[in-house]
């Protein structure tokens, strides 16, 4: 399918000019359709723009609009009409075959190498300008040309190249999405904080209101004092006749109608269950001072003056004219009488204009008492305030807190979304430690493991470290020096980290660990065969170690850049030259020099299905797979469980032997058949016999899953030992001595540290790492340990002017702290351990018991 004729360059297709006759065919094709298109289902009727994108999908959707803008034709209309209308229907054709024309210098373009790209980027609507990290514009979409849009605040960035433009686009959508995270989640951040100082305003704000309005209330209780004595007892004679209160509401009303009394100050409806009344009096700033009183008095002066005189002057009227009829007389005294009326509601309105204060008043207190009641409520106001801006404050500064809390957290899993993966190296795959000595050593997480570490990376010069207990791991210790033998330290350690996954970790034992030389071990058979997946065979002695007590540590190694690697690689070759060791890091076994590939003899017997065999009428019999069993049969005189002496029965069964002792199987079988149990018996050996040739088929199932499974790792075998035989060697893993060269344990002033790596390895083996806990035998999880371990780490003292190489550093805690514990708990080989913490803190995953309880 995917070839080499992907790469080859093929002319572009000369295509046909759009015809008006194709278009009308395809409106009429398009007609048929809808034509038997069901009720269920209508279709809808294409537009002039999909009409063209269906019958000519070559061309873009973007494309024909593109075309059709220029044009002048509104692509969104219906397609039929271009029946009726030849000059839209040629008009459209026109612009069809512009777009065939652009499509076809494109694809030309594409050919000579000369296009272009142009990516759409639209407004950020959440630019900041103060802000130097926030984006103006962001990437939308991108086209091998310039499309036409009607979308406002977009730009267009041209690129060379198509293929350059579709780089930049994917290279840049994921940090500009992540650019627009960040940003969103500091606008939300900032959102809180401003909602929650509003919301301080807004209650401190609502007290001063408070304030205001009742100190206003009390100083117009006391400035109308005398009038609210008169409203009290205005109201309080009525009550004294016992007037009924829905009585005394509707006189209220009356008299405030004729401007009767106090009634117009009165506010309805009235709270005399509670004695309290509703006062609207005069606010005393806006009452008009003597001079106004004056100029007002003046004015209704001149108004009645103008009421009389025109009175007078209508009575001479009504004088001269005393044969006029009384129609006429009528008339002008009506007229008279809405003057009147008209100037005095004139006076009223101006009376009116002055605003007024409601006021609730306690006819059972003085008028001054009442005052007394808003200036108390005003005290205990300023009072609430003074506490609102003292408790705002602090929980103002404790929600800043926690928002930049939340936005820390956010911006960092955001960081965590985007940030690079590091590239493993690769011995950490396997099992792996460095010793103390600064030797590699590699233990198999499975057979087919095992032999990959024995075929590509041990050699001759190496040493293989393992135990008797169950379970152990086979450790291969990576020598690079020829002739050099390891040190037993290093030999110590491996033997440790070899018993790790053996009964002695879990048993809390102390065990003893051997080794031989790399010249000791090999996977031929003494027949000269290969050995199956994960097998070893020992020529050597086996040279047992003193018994050592297994105590592991979870550590951090940093990563170095290329220029701090360098540094530590040439001290490293200064040491060899010094010490006159030479390197010679090969996989050559003097034991597999003429080998030929060979395939073992199966491991894996079949074994026989049981014969199952059944007669009619009789019962089937089942060859037991231990001799000394026997299986139940119909005819047995004696019952199964006769063994077994059961007080009372002895006597009982034997009643019964002699009873049926002269009874054949006819007569049994008949008998059985009478008392209905002999059909139970049918069913029950019939469900014998399927549950037999399940357990066949199982057994055959599980046989044939393991034969495939060994037959997968005997093949991966012969891969890695045909590798071997014709040499193959991977540059990575023969230089992995710079690759260790860029793990530090403790970084120096000048290093320049990226991440860090985890190693699970002997205590003795991290004496000079900076960050380690130890690790003990115990019931604890090592994910939680592992998250335990990290917290303890980030919590630890920080040196900020990074002047003590032994205290933390601000960048490693930054380091630490991206870290996720899932990532890291692949290097710790053990399921159960207990965490040390330096302090005498332990986590072993037993909870605390309670303190014991009294006597009762």
């Amino acid at each position: 399918m995917f070839d080499l004729s992907l790469f080859d360059k093929a002319e572009p297709p000369q295509l046909e000019p759009i015809m008006p006759s194709q278009i009308t065919d395809w409106i009429a094709d398009h007609k048929e359709k809808l034509a038997v298109a069901t009720s269920d289902k209508k279709k809808k009727v294409f537009s002039i723009h999909k009409l063209f994108f269906v019958n000519a999908s070559y061309l873009s959707s973007d494309l024909i609009l593109k075309t059709f803008a220029e044009a002048g034709i509104d692509a969104s209309q219906s397609c039929l009409g271009l029946e009726t209308d030849e000059d839209l229907l040629e008009k459209s054709t026109q612009a069809l075959r512009q777009a065939q024309i652009l499509y076809q210098a494109l694809l030309e373009d594409a050919q000579n190498g000369t296009s272009q790209g142009v990516i759409v980027e639209k407004k950020n609507p959440l630019f900041n300008p103060e802000d130097k990290d926030s984006l103006e514009y962001t990437f939308d979409e991108f086209h091998p040309f310039t499309p036409y849009t009607t979308k406002p605040g977009l730009r267009f960035q041209t690129v060379k190249g198509y293929n350059q433009t579709l780089d930049q686009f994917f290279s840049t959508i994921e940090s500009t999405k992540y650019a627009l995270r960040i940003e969103s989640q500091k606008q939300h951040a900032e959102k809180r904080l401003n909602n929650a100082r509003s919301e301080r305003d807004k209650q401190i704000q609502s007290l001063l209101t408070q304030q205001e309005v009742n100190e206003k209330r009390g100083n117009t209780i006391m400035y109308h004092a005398q009038l609210v004595e008169e409203c009290k007892e205005y109201v309080q004679a009525m009550i004294n006749k016992q007037v009924d209160w829905t009585d005394i509401e509707n006189i209220i009303k009356f008299d405030a109608a004729k401007d009767k009394g106090r009634a117009g100050y009165f506010r309805l409806p009235l709270n005399l269950l509670e004695s309290r009344v509703k006062l609207a009096l005069p606010d005393p700033d806006s009452i008009p001072d003597e001079s106004e009183k004056a100029a007002s008095e003046l004015e209704s002066s001149g108004l009645d003056s103008d009421s009389s005189s025109d009175s007078d002057s209508d009575t001479e009227a009504s004088d001269s004219d005393s044969d006029s009829g009384s129609d006429s007389d009528a008339e002008s005294v009506e007229s008279f009488e809405l003057q009147k009326v008209k100037k005095q509601s004139g006076l009223k309105s101006k009376q009116q204009k002055i605003p007024t204060i409601t006021v609730d008043i306690d006819l059972t207190l003085s008028s001054f008492a009442n005052a007394r009641l808003y200036f108390d409520t005003k005290k205990i106001a300023v009072s609430k305030q003074t506490k609102v801006e003292k408790s705002s404050g602090m929980a103002l500064r404790n929600a800043e807190k926690k928002i930049q809390k939340d936005l820390a957290r956010n911006l960092k899993s955001e960081n965590d979304a985007l940030r690079s993966i590091r590239p493993k190296y690769w011995f950490e795959k396997y099992y792996w430690f460095v010793t103390s000595d600064n030797y590699l050593c590699l233990a198999g997480r499975d057979d087919n493991q095992v032999d990959m570490i024995y075929y590509r990376h041990f050699s001759d010069n190496g040493y293989f470290v393992s135990s008797d207990m169950e379970g152990s791991l086979d450790v291969f210790i990576l020598n690079p020096y020829p002739g050099e033998d390891v040190s037993p330290t290093t030999l110590f350690q491996a033997g440790i980290f070899a018993m790790l996954t053996s009964a002695a970790w879990n048993g809390k034992v102390s065990s003893s660990a051997w080794w031989l030389k790399g010249d000791e071990v090999t996977k031929k058979e003494f027949d000269n065969s290969l050995l199956g997946p994960g097998r070893l065979n020992f020529k050597g002695k086996k040279n047992f170690m003193p018994p050592a007590q297994l105590v592991m540590g979870f550590a951090l190694y940093w990563l170095g850049d290329e220029e701090t690697t360098a540094k530590y690689t040439a001290s490293r070759t200064d040491r060899q030259s010094e010490h006159g060791l030479k390197i010679e890091i090969n996989n050559k076994k003097k034991d597999l020099e003429n080998i030929t590939i060979q395939k073992p003899k199966d491991n894996i017997e079949r074994e026989p299905a049981p014969k199952l065999e059944a007669e009619p009428g009789s019962v089937s019999e089942t060859r037991p797979s231990s001799p000394n069993a026997e299986a139940p049969t119909l005819n047995a005189t004696k019952p199964a469980n006769l063994s077994k002496s059961v007080r009372g029965k002895k006597g009982k069964m034997k009643k019964i032997i002699e009873k049926y002792a002269d009874q054949d199987e006819e007569e049994k079988r008949l008998r059985m058949e009478a008392l209905g149990t002999l059909k139970q018996v049918h069913e029950l050996e019939r469900k014998k016999i399927e549950e037999s040739e399940r357990q066949a088929e199982l057994e055959r199932t599980k046989y044939d899953a393991a034969k495939r499974g060994a037959q997968r790792e005997q093949k991966a075998e012969e891969r890695e030992l045909q590798k071997y035989l014709e040499g193959y060697e991977d540059e990575e893993e023969v230089t992995y001595l710079e690759m260790l060269d860029s793990l530090i344990a403790k970084p120096g002033k000048s290093d320049k540290i990226a991440t860090a790596v985890p190693v699970f390895a002997p205590w003795s083996a991290l004496s000079k790492f900076k960050y380690k806990t130890k690790i003990q035998p115990g019931m604890a999880k090592k994910g939680k340990s592992v998250t335990e371990s990290l917290n303890y780490f980030s919590n630890r003292k920080v040196d900020l002017l990074r002047d003590d190489v032994d205290v933390d550093w601000p960048e490693e805690h930054d380091i630490i702290k991206s870290l996720k514990s899932n990532d890291l708990i692949g290097v710790v080989s053990v399921n159960k351990l207990k965490l040390v913490l330096p302090g005498g803190n332990a986590s072993d995953g037993k909870g605390k018991k309670g303190a014991k309880k009294g006597k009762k």
